[in-house]
């Protein structure tokens, strides 16, 4: 199938060809720019990014591996079939227990990432703050959870 000559720009990202239609796309926060422009950072981050993602995740996904399919190095491959939940649990952790995923967002940034280091001492503390500091400021997701606490007393969060 031949579409014709690929001479068309897109004004927007300069796709040539066709029009996205979508608009500019904007520039990143600075602190993201950092991780990946400064050698020391993006080294750091880069060799933990998996690790990251997952520590400041707003929810876990629970799945049975089949060891079969998933071998050797780099990120596993997933193989849904049906459909895929993903399950929030209570705004507060259950007494006694640290707060994980989405619970951390309740919290400052300082404090969510001393809870993360606990769990992940291999990460650097500058880069995840700088992360869950991000996160709170640019995520849709972790304004809601910070509206919810400031809304209900602490004894109606679970």
């Amino acid at each position: 199938h031949y579409m014709g000559l690929m001479n068309i720009q897109c004004p927007n990202c300069h796709a040539l060809h066709f029009l996205c239609g979508t608009p500019s796309i904007q520039q990143w926060p600075r602190i993201l720019q950092d991780l990946f422009d400064d050698p020391q950072d993006q080294r750091e981050f880069r060799k933990y990014v998996h690790q990251y993602n997952n520590a400041l995740a707003f929810t876990s996904v629970g799945v049975e591996v089949d060891r079969q399919t998933v071998q050797g190095a780099g990120p596993a491959s997933f193989h849904i079939h049906g459909t895929l939940h993903n399950l929030m649990g209570a705004l507060m952790p259950p007494q006694g227990l640290q707060p994980s995923y989405a619970q951390l967002y309740i919290y400052d940034p300082q404090e969510a990432t001393n809870t993360c280091l606990q769990r992940n001492p291999d990460f650097q503390g500058d880069i995840l703050l700088d992360l869950h500091t991000t996160l709170r400021e640019h995520h849709p997701y972790a304004a809601v959870y910070q509206s919810i606490m400031q809304a209900k007393p602490p004894e109606q969060h679970t």
